[in-house]
């Protein structure tokens, strides 16, 4: 659109050659040619009213003033209401403070004095303990409870550091040929180590995590078969966890490696012990995991599962034949040779 345009007290428009050509060029617009600047809210046009409220509302009316009015109104009430929460404020805030009495004072309500057995502001109750003196069941800030570990000894934290960084050499590390690839002879050492225990082993596998990395990642990713086998073994005797294959829930040996051998619980773990082996060699296929797990356990322990299945199973084949049967390889080489 061409023209000009102009701007009034009131607002914007724009007028071009269609607005001034009116209905002598039969414009769509229809307006007139006496239309002017004046003539949006003023003038002598049959367009538009003198009063611009009366273009705006129909009616000749200054609503400007009544709008005042409304809006004086609202600030109005909305002072009433906040004057009126502040006095219901200070009234809750009295109320509060008439409630309190001291002791050795009287309770100006009931006129009653206060009683003996009351405790007064510096003197714990009777049933409770001072501040400054913990109870019988609280321990002191510097003294471990019985659920956290004891702290490793230097030689123990030494122990965990470099078995973490020998399970990453053997692995994420290991560079031998074109394409790298896993020393599983340095990854079974470091595992079966029997200074390594269930406790410190924990703490093998926290370093491997703060590192970014998992143990039993690193065993199902950079290796397979027989040395599969060997190594999740390993872990899950000393970890505990869920075997690969079946998904049978293991318990790590730990809690069992210092009990009581005659203790109910001991021989139950025993029992255990022997039903997953039996489970693991018979049927359509043998479970090398679960077979690796119980030949993983420390020598006292698995004598200890060895007698029972002989005693119970053992008549036609002993233990250890049963399990040499079953497997071949490596996974023979490390349990049986």
């Amino acid at each position: 659109m061409s023209g000009n345009y102009s701007i009034t007290s009131f607002g914007q428009y724009w007028k071009d050659d269609n607005y001034n050509a009116g209905s002598n060029n039969s414009s769509a617009y229809g307006m007139s040619d006496s239309s002017t600047e004046a003539s949006i809210f003023g003038g002598d046009t049959q367009a538009y009213a003198s009063n611009p409220y009366e273009n705006v509302f129909g009616t000749d009316v200054d609503y400007s003033s009544q709008y005042d009015s409304i809006i004086d109104s609202f600030h109005k009430q909305l002072d009433d209401i906040r004057a009126a929460q502040a006095e219901e404020e200070a009234q809750a805030d009295d109320d509060n403070d008439g409630d309190d009495t001291t002791v050795g004072e009287s309770d100006p309500e009931t006129g009653t004095e206060p009683s003996d057995t009351e405790p007064s502001g510096d003197e714990p109750a009777g049933d409770e303990p001072a501040g400054d003196e913990p109870t019988g069941d609280e321990t002191t800030g510097d003294e471990p409870t019985g659920d956290e570990p004891a702290a490793y000894t230097d030689e123990e934290l030494s122990l965990i550091y470099n078995t973490a960084q020998d399970i990453l050499d053997a692995t994420v590390r290991y560079e031998s040929g074109l394409f790298g690839g896993t020393d599983e002879e340095a990854f079974i050492e470091a595992l079966s180590n029997e200074k390594l225990t269930p406790e410190l082993m924990q703490g093998v596998q926290a370093q491997l995590q703060a590192e970014g990395h998992d143990l039993f990642d690193l065993i199902r990713s950079e290796t397979s078969g027989g040395t599969e086998d060997i190594l999740e073994g390993y872990a899950l005797a000393k970890l505990g966890g869920e075997s690969k294959e079946s998904g049978t829930k293991l318990e790590s040996y730990g809690p069992y490696q210092d009990m009581d051998k005659s203790s109910v619980e001991y021989q139950n773990y025993i029992r255990k012990c022997v039903s997953l082996f039996k489970t693991a060699v018979n049927g359509a296929g043998t479970d090398e995991k679960v077979l690796a797990y119980v030949m993983s356990l420390p020598d006292d322990i698995r004598a200890d599962v060895e007698a029972q299945y002989n005693e119970k199973y053992g008549k036609d084949t002993k233990f250890m034949d049963r399990g040499k049967k079953e497997v071949s390889g490596v996974l023979k080489d490390e349990y049986w040779s």
